[in-house]
């Protein structure tokens, strides 16, 4: 439970103060698309998502 609560601490000063605001959305979002009883789904997306950020932002080749 120390590391959750320092990771929240962490995030929180990463995203200026707004990591309950993120943590809502997100949250919405996994309850809008079903997926927020299934954490081993939600965690796919989300990385999922962040590698085709990456992808984009240095325009790598589709595969």
């Amino acid at each position: 439970m120390e590391k959750h609560i320092r990771e929240k601490k962490r995030l929180n000063q990463a995203l200026n103060g707004n990591l309950p605001m993120v943590q809502k959305e997100l949250e919405d979002f996994f309850k809008k698309h079903n997926i927020d009883a299934t954490p081993g789904l939600a965690h796919d997306i989300s990385c999922f998502v962040i590698e085709e950020l990456y992808i984009k932002r240095f325009s790598l080749p589709e595969y």
